[in-house]
């Protein structure tokens, strides 16, 4: 079933630097119904961003080396204010993390139900905005 009844799917941008990870998480993302792209490093989504006007969401890894996941989001938000985002991880996050105010972490491994609802629910809130 589709993730939406728009007749062009939502393209999702998952950045993880594991690579076998992010193409797992597009994979889940496709089959129901989003288009997705992989960014393997914080650097590659924030260029793909810039390249392409067509991605709807961010949902990205915490920790990647060098600039980590919450970092993205705070650049995002500067760059990208109107873009919604959601983290993802597969460690235990705490305060002492310093995450972004606001910001939804979803535990890995991903269920793919849930993941779905937090997409509908961040892109709803996005073109209720607009």
């Amino acid at each position: 079933m589709p993730a939406h009844d728009s007749a062009a799917p939502s393209t999702i941008l998952v950045a993880d630097d594991t690579r076998d990870a992010a193409e797992v998480v597009a994979r889940l993302l496709e089959h129901v119904g989003y288009a997705a792209l992989c960014a393997h490093s914080a650097r590659e989504a924030l260029d793909l961003l810039d390249e392409r006007s067509d991605i709807g969401l961010v949902l990205s890894d915490v920790r990647m080396p060098g600039v980590d996941g919450f970092d993205l989001v705070r650049v995002l938000r500067h760059r990208f204010p109107a873009l919604p985002v959601i983290l993802m991880t597969g460690l235990p996050v705490t305060e002492e993390d310093g995450a972004p105010s606001g910001i939804e972490v979803l535990q890995k491994p991903l269920d793919v139900a849930v993941l779905d609802a937090h997409i509908k629910a961040k892109l709803a809130a996005r073109d209720g905005a607009t």
